[in-house]
């Protein structure tokens, strides 16, 4: 039993460490845009845009399939990881909105901009909301097991994802771009989910709360 439950939090912690697919499928969906495609002044959602009359990639159901894809390997992860962190309330909470927040991102990969604009803009605030959300929970748990060092890093990342959030809502970018503005809010989450699978794999993860 205690092997079979060792072995289940390896896998979900490898499906966590395989997040960060979500940025090469957007280099790539990107590079084949022949040259429109701006990080800093477009959306990221517009690499799905399927209709081409206003923006378009031809690949675009490379990277719809990568959204999928990425709600699968978050919610995947977090059901496989659940029993390790029974009785952990904030660890808890941050799987639980890991799993939110991968169903968010499902729905923005199954119901692009520019087909299902309502579907799609509520699941991607549900992918914002929920992956922001589950940083901070998960900050608070690592330094309640007294990782108070690693735990600034989703603290930090979530309290910005949050502003970010903000900012893209009221359309205000301060200079940066508003694509930029939404990477900061949305982008952030697979890079931690990878760490995090990477530390679990190591067994380098103190949680007690």
């Amino acid at each position: 039993m205690r092997g079979h439950c060792l072995s289940q939090t390896r896998l979900g912690a490898i499906l966590w460490t395989l997040c960060p697919q979500y940025f090469v499928a957007e280099a790539l969906t990107a590079s084949a845009w022949g040259g429109g495609y701006r990080f800093r002044t477009n959306f990221i959602s517009d690499l799905g845009a399927v209709r081409c009359d206003a923006v378009c990639s031809p690949w675009h159901s490379l990277m719809n399939a990568s959204f999928v894809a990425q709600g699968f390997l978050m919610i995947g992860g977090a059901a496989l990881l659940h029993p390790a962190f029974r009785g952990r309330a904030f660890a808890t909470a941050a799987l639980l909105l890991t799993a939110t927040a991968g169903l968010g991102v499902i729905g923005v990969g199954a119901a692009p901009e520019d087909f299902a604009p309502g579907a799609h803009y509520v699941s991607a605030g549900v992918n914002i909301v929920g992956a922001n959300a589950a940083m901070i929970c998960m900050g608070v748990a690592l330094r309640a097991g007294g990782a108070r060092a690693l735990s600034w890093l989703p603290l930090v990342l979530g309290l910005a994802g949050f502003v970010a959030l903000t900012a893209l809502i009221a359309k205000a970018d301060d200079g940066l771009g508003i694509g930029v503005v939404e990477r900061i809010a949305a982008d952030p989450f697979a890079l931690w989910l990878a760490l995090l699978g990477a530390l679990l794999l190591r067994k380098r993860l103190p949680i007690s709360a």
